[in-house]
């Protein structure tokens, strides 16, 4: 038996006995959190499973709803919010996705579940000006910046950056290959990435591009580097709306597919621009109180 079929045949019967510790190092390269925050999020999950005998491989009928129950639990206090049951959603997700890839799954379980709507965020996406002070704090990190510039010039998402090659690029005629399409670099995105070119070998550059493991160190490296900007930290996540939000995309430029990604750049475009549309009339109200207050000062 090959590596690949043992992982197969580890995660089948992790899945089908609902053992949660041994499910999670076979996928635990392909989670956005460490492996202890996705056992504290979905231990629960997989309790009730184990407790009520649900195969998790092979669910049975009414499941979604069984399901958005039990991502309601919490170990203590009352039901965990809208956006912890996304996030655990999201992991099982991933988690099917990974069973997919393996061919122990021909379709996720997780077709058609209505998830809870999101929470909205009570902090404002960062201003141009404050993205612009991120990244010119982040010029003595070339890893950092060469990200940053990614999510800004181009809208890429965590999952894209950690998993990029040097061989991805041509860094002659500025093309990237990503999952859905091919992206023409900008200008600043060339020269951020030429920078961390050089210094990982430049023509013998091979291998991952960034250094980060996983997401949690991208996270940490951008929330030292927003202390040092002085500006409010701002994960990656709306980082890449920011750039939705001020940028003219093409679906090429910002990495969607030539299918059915002029509908979903579009709409994650209104998405981006309306979150900092409703929240302008606040921002600004916050503004003119702390104008009021200087002008009492003086």
């Amino acid at each position: 038996m090959d590596l690949l079929d043992h992982r197969a045949t580890k995660m089948r019967a992790a899945l089908e006995e609902a053992r949660l510790d041994e499910l999670l190092p076979q996928v635990r390269e392909q989670l956005p959190v460490p492996p202890s925050t996705a056992f504290t999020l979905l231990s629960l999950i997989f309790r009730e499973a184990a407790a009520e005998g649900i195969n998790l491989l092979a669910p049975p009928e009414g499941f979604h709803g069984w399901l958005l129950r039990a991502a309601r639990l919490n170990h203590r206090g009352p039901e965990a919010k809208a956006n912890t049951v996304r996030l655990r959603l999201s992991l099982l997700s991933t988690i099917y996705q990974q069973a997919i890839q393996a061919g122990i799954l021909e379709r996720s379980p997780l077709e058609g579940l209505r998830r809870p709507p999101g929470e909205r965020a009570g902090v404002p996406l960062l201003g141009r000006e404050q993205v612009v002070a991120l990244h010119a704090a982040t010029r003595g990190d070339p890893a950092l910046h060469a990200a940053l510039v990614l999510i800004d010039e181009h809208a890429y998402r965590v999952r894209e950056l950690l998993l990029l090659q040097w061989e991805e690029f041509d860094l002659g005629t500025g093309a990237a290959l990503r999952p859905h399409t091919v992206t023409r670099l900008s200008d600043a995105a060339l020269r951020a990435l030429q920078a961390l070119h050089q210094q990982a070998g430049g023509l013998f550059a091979r291998g991952k591009v960034f250094p980060y493991k996983i997401e949690r160190d991208l996270r940490a490296a951008l929330h030292a580097a927003c202390r040092r900007a002085g500006v409010p930290y701002a994960p990656p996540g709306d980082l890449r709306r920011a750039s939705l939000r001020d940028h003219v995309h093409s679906t090429h430029s910002a990495g969607f597919s030539a299918q059915t990604g002029q509908a979903n750049l579009e709409r994650s475009t209104r998405l981006a621009q309306g979150v900092a549309a409703a929240l302008a009339p606040e921002h600004e109200r916050v503004q003119g109180e702390q104008s009021r207050i200087h002008t009492k000062t003086d």
